[in-house]
């Protein structure tokens, strides 16, 4: 018998309670996890069961004739918000009519996870007001360099091209939001 867990937002990571759940799982087996990689997971498992299951109730599990059942969870996450790179920068960031914020951010970073959820509230929350990106600054060590990126994640805030403010580390929700009604302001 397998289950969903819905992994609450304060986890950074879905592949943690993942693989809390599989492990009570025996014999079921745990497969191609990949929560790193464009933040999903994919988990597959297969018992011999005797039960019939109807596919009109669970139409992901498949049945065939050696009464081997697979059933495969894949939970993804989205990125509200756009990517930039070092091809797009100057006329997404520099060229920009509006204000326009940037995380700095890496795969390997577990705090940048935290703030991509701080960041996609405010892209929709700012929505017209301001364009927000991503920028992954190991793949764009020049724009990272330029600006003095060190540590990651960091969070700039850009106006007429020119960078305005910054805000390094996790913060709460209201730190951005005070630097960029900030910006807005001025």
């Amino acid at each position: 018998m397998a289950f969903v867990y819905s992994t609450p937002h304060s986890l950074s990571c879905a592949r943690f309670i993942a693989m809390q759940t599989c492990s009570s799982l025996i014999p079921f087996q745990r497969q191609n996890r990949s929560c790193y990689k464009d933040y999903s997971i994919s988990l597959h498992f297969q018992s011999q069961t005797t039960k019939p299951i109807s596919k009109s109730q669970f139409p992901s599990i498949h049945n065939n004739k050696s009464s081997t059942r697979s059933l495969k969870i894949t939970c993804t996450r989205s990125h509200d918000m756009a990517v930039v790179s070092g091809d797009t920068w100057d006329e997404c960031v520099l060229s920009s009519d509006i204000p326009v914020l940037v995380e700095f951010w890496a795969a390997w970073c577990g705090p940048c996870r935290m703030v991509h959820r701080e960041m996609e509230e405010i892209a929709k929350e700012y929505s017209g007001k301001i364009n927000c990106y991503m920028l992954k600054a190991d793949e764009n060590m020049g724009i990272a360099d330029k600006y003095g990126i060190k540590v990651v994640p960091v969070v700039l805030l850009f106006k007429n091209g020119e960078k305005c403010d910054s805000v390094t580390g996790t913060m709460p929700n209201y730190v951005y939001m005070a630097a960029i009604e900030k910006l807005l302001s001025s």
